[in-house]
């Protein structure tokens, strides 16, 4: 019984090489698509954009704490995002504001519910989305924060 079964290195080499240059190209694409989001972050709103903001409906869920497994307070704020334009929405800042119990604002953080990371916001389109803080304002009543739209950049369709 001196047959050998084993796969020859040559069957398997470029099957190999296949997969890693399918790997690199999907890394080269998604690093790429990152850098372009984030050069348009950095410019500033074209007017279509700025006009945009109107199209875009913010709809506050719910507010709830949670530790984490350091035993640290996670808050993380729930609610969706609705695209009432015609134009898709590629990315999206938001601001939420924090109040005290009587209703003065006490911290604005941003958030980014549309961005690289998640799917495009297409005309018509609702999404939900939620926003975990590590560290929220101590007099902090407890309510959903106030949300409003601060940016979008929008597909050049």
């Amino acid at each position: 019984m001196d047959s050998d079964h084993r796969f020859s290195s040559s069957a398997i080499h470029p099957l190999a090489g296949l997969a890693v240059a399918a790997l690199v190209a999907f890394a080269v694409a998604a690093l790429a698509s990152c850098r372009g989001a984030k050069q348009a972050v950095k410019s500033a709103p074209t007017p279509e954009e700025t006009a945009y903001i109107q199209n875009i409906k913010l709809t506050p869920g719910r507010a709830e704490a949670a530790q984490n497994f350091l035993q640290h307070t996670v808050t993380t704020v729930y609610g969706t995002v609705t695209n009432k334009g015609n134009k898709t929405v590629l990315y999206l800042e938001i601001s939420l504001t924090f109040s005290d119990i009587e209703g003065k604002p006490i911290e604005e953080r941003k958030a980014y519910p549309i961005s690289g990371t998640t799917l495009p916001l297409k005309p018509g389109e609702t999404s939900e989305f939620r926003v975990s803080f590590d560290q929220v304002p101590v007099m902090w009543n407890q309510a959903v924060p106030r949300m409003a739209p601060v940016r979008v950049i929008l597909a050049g369709e």
